[in-house]
């Protein structure tokens, strides 16, 4: 009887000569295949292109020497940044920006973090309705909410202020917390909470000593998009704020209506940068590949 040697076994590996595991699959690999992978990558790079191109353009021209838009500039000049730094009226659409801002952030999170601990580790009837019920604004357009809150507070004599600005954007921004919190939720090991309670600890203890921390990266980033979506959002700002105190997404959008100049790429500039701060800080405290674990 003709034996047949082998090729190799799990001590010594394979045989010198011996085709490496893996590479005949990676020969075989189907023509379908192979063409949904490039078009997977011609995507991914169209996409990245389209979402990188324009924010490129608009930094670019910030510093155009010449009092008009043009691409690409004909030199390098600061002159816009000092311009919306001596633009007393920018400067104080970006301190209502900042104000409105910080207010949403923190009534989102004391708001959204109980509501998703519920959510997540409560059982109590209809809570599929409410949670259906909580994360309904994020599919509406924001200019529908803006919209609905104007005539609402009209209805109830309440016009439109940074109170209403304020509430309607938390209504706006609040199931962004909601959802990161909730799928940060829904991987930590209840035992733990288990474990504390078991060793003498009361509810709201187990949840500030064993809970809380945690969330902290969950946390951290719900409070950086929070706070980008409503220092930049216009659609709802638009319909709910003070005519004499705008934030800066309304005030641009009214400013750039009979003026083209650098100096809306400038103050544009700085919110990119503003953003890539904040998504920098999550990268460099938290990691972006931990947020929603």
């Amino acid at each position: 009887m003709n034996a047949q040697l082998p090729s190799g076994d799990a001590r010594t590996g394979p045989l010198p000569g011996a085709p490496a595991p893996g590479a005949a699959s990676r020969r075989s690999l189907p023509l379908a295949d192979r063409l949904g992978k490039a078009l997977l990558i011609c995507v991914t790079a169209l996409s990245v292109l389209l979402l990188v191109a324009p924010s490129i353009i608009v930094i670019a021209i910030s510093f155009e020497p010449r009092a008009y838009v043009s691409f690409p500039p004909s030199g390098f000049t600061l002159r816009w940044y000092q311009a919306v730094l001596d633009n007393r009226q920018l400067m104080d659409s970006v301190v209502v920006s900042l104000r409105t801002a910080l207010w949403v952030m923190v009534i989102c999170l004391a708001i959204g973090v109980p509501a998703a601990f519920a959510s997540v580790r409560g059982t109590f009837r209809g809570k599929a309705g409410v949670n259906a019920f909580l994360l309904s604004p994020q599919m509406m357009p924001g200019m529908v909410i803006g919209i609905a809150s104007l005539f609402f507070g009209a209805y109830f004599s309440f016009r439109a202020s940074n109170t209403m600005l304020v509430l309607s954007l938390s209504v706006f921004c609040l199931p962004f917390v909601i959802r990161i919190t909730m799928a940060r939720m829904a991987g930590l090991d209840a035992r733990l909470d288990e474990a504390s309670a078991n060793l003498g600890a009361g509810a709201l203890e187990t949840f500030a000593r064993v809970t809380l921390p945690q969330l902290a990266p969950a946390l951290l980033a719900a409070a950086a998009f929070t706070f980008i979506e409503a220092f930049d959002n216009v659609t709802v700002a638009l319909f709910t704020s003070d005519v004499r105190g705008r934030p800066l997404p309304v005030e641009l959008y009214y400013l750039v209506q009979f003026e083209s100049s650098p100096v809306i790429a400038a103050i544009s500039a700085l919110e990119i940068m503003l953003s890539f701060l904040a998504m920098l800080l999550i990268a460099k405290t938290v990691g972006l590949d931990r947020l929603g674990r």
